[in-house]
């Protein structure tokens, strides 16, 4: 989704990094993103009770608190 790239880039030049889209062919499943994502949360003891948990179809990025990192 180009918007999203659009704002992706944004929010990596505000913090000096770059963006790398990764090509169309492998942009069809999250899965292994949120596997990831749920990786570096259980690894560093970030864990939620199921009860806690839910679904938000449109989640945005730029509101995702990333407390698994310096």
């Amino acid at each position: 989704n180009r918007r999203l790239q659009e704002m992706l880039q944004s929010m990596c030049r505000a913090r000096g990094a770059e963006l790398c889209p990764t090509d169309d062919r492998y942009c069809i499943d999250n899965g292994a993103m949120i596997a990831q994502c749920g990786w570096e949360m259980l690894r560093t003891g970030q864990v939620t009770e199921l009860s806690q948990s839910g679904i938000t179809q449109r989640y945005r990025t730029d509101e995702v608190e990333v407390t698994w990192r310096d």
